[in-house]
């Protein structure tokens, strides 16, 4: 560039045709300029398309952890409902509504002490709010929903859940009778009772028995209790995770 203006001074000097030469100096400066201006541009457009492409996989990554816990959580659901179910069924005989065989009420009381839980896949949004990657979403509404979703506090039912069951329920039912206390996989419920309570000397709890002990049923009525809030939370959740799902499919569309 000096040489190029010192070029321009000896031809000023030279010839004294400053008009002619004055304005092809400013051609050439203009033609600079534009030059960079241009490639500005390309490097703006291309770390803006590196910021896109980014986005993008991040968006997939989370749209792929939602699917796994949709799935998840409606496992969940299903269980729930079918613990709440078989321990309505054991209410229904405590308060004579049914009349069941001792069988009967024994297999569905198993639900007694299972518990369901639900665990959130946080990997990913972890990974993007402790690299500052969360930055690279662009709509601030669709940030605001995903942290919303990983923050939702879920986890009071849960741990109600838990600790009723483990703390009180458990010890009361180990103490009170035989009772199934996990899920009988390949074996039938006959060889659970010929494994368990045939060789015991204790004799096994009637119907009868757990109608006449207030805390079997105080402990029944609490666990439906219990799982009816979780259930609830996790239909709230559930429905967050569509939400949030059709949000992020939304943004990606508008990527594509």
């Amino acid at each position: 560039m000096i040489k190029f203006f010192r070029k321009i001074r000896y031809n000023l000097m030279e010839t004294g045709k400053t008009g002619k030469y004055f304005k092809y100096a400013i051609g050439e400066i203009v033609l600079v300029v534009i030059g960079i201006l241009i490639a500005l541009q390309i490097n703006n457009w291309n770390e803006n398309r590196k910021k896109i492409v980014q986005e993008v996989f991040i968006l997939e990554k989370l749209q792929f952890d939602i699917a796994l816990d949709l799935s998840a959580i409606s496992i969940e659901l299903t269980d729930i409902d079918n613990n709440i179910n078989e321990l309505t069924f054991c209410t229904d005989a405590i308060l004579g509504k049914t009349e069941p065989t001792r069988e009967e009420f024994i297999k569905n009381l198993n639900s007694l002490l299972t518990i369901s839980l639900f665990d959130q896949n946080q990997t990913t949004f972890n990974n993007i709010v402790s690299s500052g990657q969360i930055e690279y979403i662009q709509n601030q509404a669709l940030t605001d929903s995903i942290t919303k979703y990983y923050n939702y506090d879920y986890k009071g039912w849960d741990t109600a859940l838990r600790d009723y069951t483990r703390n009180i329920t458990a010890p009361f039912m180990l103490n009170f009778d035989h009772i199934p206390q996990a899920n009988l996989g390949d074996r039938g419920f006959d060889d659970f009772i010929k494994i368990d309570i045939n060789q015991s000397k204790i004799k096994p709890k009637t119907l009868e028995d757990y109608r006449n002990e207030v805390f079997f049923l105080n402990t029944l009525r609490q666990k439906i209790w219990n799982m009816e809030g979780q259930k609830i939370q996790y239909q709230n959740l559930k429905k967050m995770m569509f939400q949030l799902s059709n949000q992020i499919d939304s943004e990606l569309k508008k990527s594509k």
